[in-house]
This record gives structure tokens, C-alpha cells and sequence, in this order.
């Protein structure tokens, strides 16, 4: 199975923009915890809530993805079929649904804008 370098978060409640940035602010820091360099994040919003994306350096195996988005607060469900898959060996394991046409906001960005969040 291949490594990944993309971790999907789907977050079943609507919070405030400054509530958005502390959990920003605390990915990057579980992350870099376990050695991992967030280079952007994004969201949108859900009916339910919002899905965050996450591209992250290095890339690392799909076990440890869905444990880092399990700590990083994915919808408990979601990390248990997630598990299922990677264990029956399906390579497309890791799926969030969008509704076509929805855009992603860019909560942060390393490179582009030094590493500084989006207010």
C-alpha cells in the first residue's frame, strides 16, 4: 500500500473562525510531535460541519495516517471503516465526500505565507 502525504479530517460541528484557527494552531502541534511538517491545510464547510486536508511531509504509511487523524480528531467511525480498509487492503481507503463545486479555504500554508495562519 502506498505511503500517504494526505490526511482528511471530517468534523461534525460548526465553530468559529478563531476556534478554526486554535485547532490549526494544535494539528500543527500533534504533528510535529510524531515528526511530521504540515505544509498546508484546508477546509470546507459540510452540512454537518467541515472537512480539514492536510498535506503533510514525509509521507507515512496508512496505519499511521489514520491514527494521526484520529488524534487530530476525525469522526470515530470514520477511523474505525478507514481501519477496515487499510487492513482488507484497499488502496483508496481514505475518503471524504464533497459537494461538487465547494471550495477549500487555505487555513495555513508554510511556504507561501511562512508558515503564518490565515486570520
Amino acid at each position: 500500500m502506498r505511503k500517504v502525504d494526505l490526511l482528511k479530517i471530517d468534523k461534525d460541528c460548526h465553530v468559529d473562525k478563531s476556534l478554526e484557527q486554535e485547532y490549526a494552531l494544535q494539528s500543527i502541534d500533534i504533528l510535529s510531535k510524531h515528526h511530521v511538517r504540515v505544509l498546508w491545510m484546508k477546509a470546507t464547510r459540510t452540512r454537518k460541519g467541515s472537512h480539514y486536508y492536510i498535506r503533510i511531509d514525509p509521507s507515512v504509511k496508512a496505519t499511521a495516517a489514520n491514527q494521526l487523524q484520529y488524534l487530530l480528531g476525525d469522526d470515530a467511525e470514520r477511523v474505525s471503516l478507514n481501519r477496515a480498509r487499510i487492513n482488507s487492503g484497499l488502496e483508496d481507503w481514505n475518503i471524504l465526500f464533497e459537494a461538487v463545486g465547494r471550495k477549500l479555504r487555505t487555513l495555513y500554508c508554510a511556504h507561501t505565507y511562512r508558515g503564518k495562519l490565515f486570520r
